[in-house]
């Protein structure tokens, strides 16, 4: 996993991200109402590791009202897109950093991420390290993707990441030592007029990362044929598959 590539990619979608990422919007909409039946009206402490441009952030603080909250995200450039938040809000700070190696605040109620996971050279790792950062009885709750996301670029490629199963994910989370109190996944399908446009979507939420491909116009030409061949609807549309994978767990209290 090459993060500075990731980093710079992502740094390079800051000012489309908002625009473009239908789906991670839908995803962090759906954490949002999983959380709520779970969580006190003002949550003590949370930290939102891979806060991005503040799509799941901004959804959590108008309806649970934090009383403290620690954003990070590998980054800095988000930072200028959190400006609304960081200014109006003095209860919300910004942590830069590789959140598999920086320093995160521990004595959390509760640790969130969208999205982020699939991005980890060790999630298994790093699901133990929230552990170790949240209190007893606290939450963590995540998205990620299983081994359906956006299938239809990587069975063209070849090239994508290797995502764990749902089982897999769910070992993980009981092998650090937490109560699994929601693991769900689903599939999210959007369409798009052409190809290219696929590929211009991936681009613009920082996703290129995924297709190792120097992309020459008789490749590109190549890849919407076969795209459109495999995939393409009879209204010429062609569709592009998100599999969230959605986890909700607990961290147990002493005995």
């Amino acid at each position: 996993m090459d993060k500075t590539l990731i980093r710079r990619r992502f740094a390079r979608s800051v000012r489309s991200y908002a625009e473009y990422a239908r789906a991670q919007q839908m995803i962090a909409g759906r954490m949002r109402a999983m959380l709520r039946p779970l969580l006190p009206d003002r949550p003590a402490d949370v930290l939102e590791i891979g806060c991005g441009t503040g799509t799941f952030t901004r959804l959590f603080i108008q309806h649970f009202h934090p009383v403290r909250m620690t954003l990070n995200d590998i980054c800095p450039e988000v930072r200028e897109a959190l400006t609304d938040i960081l200014f109006s809000d003095s209860t919300v700070r910004f942590v830069c950093g590789d959140a598999e190696h920086c320093d995160l605040p521990g004595g959390q109620s509760l640790i969130v991420s969208c999205s982020v996971m699939q991005w980890f050279e060790d999630p298994e790792r790093f699901i133990r390290r929230c552990h170790d950062l949240l209190t007893p009885g606290g939450i963590l709750a995540l998205s990620t993707f299983g081994p359906d996301n956006l299938h239809e670029v990587k069975d063209i490629t070849g090239s994508g990441l290797e995502y764990p199963s749902v089982h897999q994910l769910g070992r993980m989370l009981s092998d650090a030592g937490l109560e699994t109190l929601l693991l769900h996944d689903e599939r999210i399908v959007l369409n798009f007029s052409s190809a290219t446009d696929i590929l211009r979507h991936l681009k613009h939420t920082g996703v290129t990362g995924i297709v190792r491909t120097h992309w020459t116009p008789g490749r590109l030409a190549d890849f919407s044929t076969e795209y459109s061949s495999r995939y393409g609807a009879g209204d010429g549309s062609v569709p592009l598959t998100y599999h969230p994978v959605y986890i909700i767990a607990k961290k147990r209290l002493k005995p």
